[in-house]
């Protein structure tokens, strides 16, 4: 079985996904079920169904997991993630990446189904493999997808990055975008262009607390009392992510080695000779402050302010927030649309609570295997971000789910691992 998920493991590996391009790895579990002779349904956003004849009486489970990941690469890397597969390193009993994401989430939970899609031996129920799209982004797989086709209404999804536990809830969560078109003008001050970077990275639900602390969060507390004229602000790559680097073009006579002095930082003097008014500068400053991330409304949510674009006279500022309170949910929507008046909010998507069912049979039952493997519980929680288990439960009447998974660490960087025996655990 050890060699077995390895191999599979680096078959995945080797196919592009990501986000939002996944046609090529949908293609590939396609391919491998019209080689097994079993039934197969794809979508049109690449959402892939695979149904597999039990070989026991029993009521039918689905397996479900996103074929997407978070593509991020070291500084000096060429990889392209649109046509290279991962150079995936094995040590031992640790799994790494050169240069890149691992893609470990959720590569395992897709290697997983894979191996039994393809095992011969096994006995088991009728099985369902979901494999669904985009789920790093706007989760439009799970959205989209036509439940009709699913037969079960027993569902394990593979998405959690820890082997000890069983999840059975999450946060909802909403993503707000927020635009502000000011007025480029012309000066004849200095410009300069400035890169601070190497912040921690990761999700933001994993590493909630260093969300407050971010790279675009820490550039704008650095500017704004400054004496300057802003002409762009660029920095992270996705709002769920912690911002690793925030980069700016700004025009001052201040000593802009002091102002960064003590951080990571690229400061090159550029030919440039408009920007942003100083009221623009600081109502986008403001904004980027005023919406608070990290723990917030006395803990009982979370926020991260993870991306951030200019475009001309243009500044997209791309905010989430997550709740398993859904009063809490619409009490910070309400009060971060009121913070500037100046600025343009469009709701990029909203993911709903996955609600605690106490008296789940699927989880009863793991809970008893489990116990029988290892002597001891699994620890219950619940899933502290969004996760696409809420989204295919407000879509099935009477869907039992439950989320497990194996170790992965420090996902959605290139410092992501993950352990094999992990992978057997499970």
């Amino acid at each position: 079985m050890r060699e077995t998920l390895i191999n599979n493991f680096l078959r995945i590996s080797k196919i592009p996904r990501e986000s939002g391009h996944e046609e090529k790895i949908a293609d590939f579990f396609i391919d491998v079920a019209k080689e097994n002779n079993l039934y197969y349904f794809k979508d049109e956003y690449n959402n892939v169904l695979i149904k597999k004849k039990g070989t026991r009486p029993s009521k039918p489970i689905a397996l479900q997991a996103h074929l997407d990941m978070v593509c991020v690469k070291s500084k000096d890397s060429d990889h392209d993630f649109r046509k290279d597969g991962i150079e995936v390193v094995i040590d031992k009993d640790k799994v790494t990446a050169k240069d890149t994401s691992l893609g470990a989430d959720q590569g395992v939970g897709l290697s997983i189904m894979l191996t039994l899609m393809e095992d011969k031996s096994l006995l088991h129920p009728d099985l369902e493999f979901l494999f669904t799209t985009e789920e790093e982004t706007t989760f439009n797989g799970a959205v989209h997808f036509p439940y009709s086709k699913l037969t079960s209404k027993r569902l394990i999804n593979l998405d959690s990055a820890t082997d000890d536990s069983i999840f059975i809830g999450s946060d909802g969560d909403i993503c707000n975008e927020f635009v502000y078109h000011g007025d480029l003008i012309e000066n004849d001050l200095p410009s300069y262009q400035i890169l601070i970077e190497g912040f921690p990275g990761g999700n933001s639900t994993e590493e909630v607390a260093l969300s407050t602390n971010n790279a675009i969060t820490t550039m704008a507390r650095l500017l704004k009392h400054q004496d300057i004229f802003l002409k762009s602000i660029n920095g992270g790559t996705s709002e769920n992510d912690l911002a690793t680097f925030c980069e700016v073009v700004i025009s001052t006579n201040s000593n802009v080695t002091t102002i960064f002095k003590g951080l990571k930082a690229s400061i090159k003097k550029i030919d440039n000779k408009k920007a942003f008014s100083k009221e623009d500068t600081q109502n986008i400053l403001n904004e980027i402050l005023d919406l608070k991330c990290g723990f917030i409304s006395n803990n009982a949510a979370s926020a991260n302010l993870g991306y951030i674009k200019t475009s001309g006279n243009k500044v997209s500022i791309y905010y989430v927030f997550r709740s398993m309170d859904e009063k809490v949910l619409e009490q910070i929507n309400n009060e971060s649309k009121k913070l500037n008046n100046q600025f343009t909010i469009n709701e990029i998507y909203r993911d709903s609570i996955w609600k605690v069912n106490y008296h789940s049979e699927l989880l009863k039952q793991y809970k008893e295997l489990y116990f029988k493997e290892y002597s001891e519980y699994p620890l219950e929680g619940v899933f502290h971000g969004g996760i696409e288990c809420s989204s295919i439960k407000d879509r099935i009447d009477g869907l039992d789910i439950i989320s497990i998974g194996c170790i992965i660490k420090k996902y959605h960087t290139i410092d992501e691992v993950t352990f094999i025996s992990s992978w057997l655990k499970i």
